[in-house]
């Protein structure tokens, strides 16, 4: 059966202008592949299943007459380069509700940088098994990455970092109130103490006069 026939007989506008969005998006990857970017090709790759389970005339994602239909549909669409190991984890992915939003609840959980390092769907659906054999075993909150164990360790790094806090806050009661030593402080402690206490423009204006005076002032001897 022809692909362009059952496309534009079978398939909404919506449908086809998402097929077409994921050959764009492909090219766009090239250097840098992104989880989300890749997450994107989950309702292209669903749609693409289905045509291709039509033109093989079976109910089923399995076969030759299915394979060279697939094959066909991404070469249409210049996907075939695409790694079918992630293409596989990332229909995983989608195939059940529970599946991404286990892996929501992992993300939602990741620090800035956590989330950057996890670009990979493959990496991504074998973080979702595990939290999930986790559950079923009652064993999540000792598994490394889990929602559970990732909030735990953002918990104790907080509490580290009010530890920091409160140790700066008795040293500045210990000065009268003064938030700072400028002789014995660091400069990065104080350059974040007066940015962390007034605002964005009042630190540019301590700077910019800082600056200034420092011209104005002829070094000694």
């Amino acid at each position: 059966m022809d692909i362009e026939l059952i496309e534009q007989t079978e398939l909404t506008p919506d449908q086809r202008a998402i097929l077409a969005e994921d050959g764009k998006r492909w090219k766009r990857m090239g250097a840098g592949q992104h989880l989300d970017d890749w997450l994107a090709y989950g309702p292209g790759m669903r749609i693409r299943r289905t045509v291709a389970m039509r033109i093989a005339y079976t109910n089923q994602p399995t076969g030759r007459a299915y394979n060279e239909a697939m094959t066909a549909l991404m070469e249409r669409d210049g996907l075939h380069t695409m790694d079918k190991t992630s293409l596989t984890a990332v229909l995983w992915l989608h195939d059940n509700p529970q599946h991404m939003s286990t892996l929501n609840e992992i993300r939602d959980t990741m620090t800035a940088g956590q989330r950057s390092r996890l670009n990979s769907p493959i990496s991504a659906r074998q973080r979702v098994e595990k939290v999930l054999k986790a559950r079923a075993g009652d064993t999540e909150e000792s598994t490394r990455g889990s929602p559970v164990a990732n909030l735990k360790s953002r918990l104790v790094e907080k509490e580290r970092e009010n530890s920091h806090l409160q140790d700066k806050l008795a040293a500045a009661e210990q000065r009268d109130g003064s938030l700072f030593d400028l002789k014995r402080d660091t400069i990065p402690d104080i350059a974040a103490t007066i940015v962390a206490t007034v605002t964005h423009a009042r630190a540019k204006n301590i700077a910019s006069t800082v600056l200034e005076l420092l011209k104005q002032s002829k070094p000694a001897g």
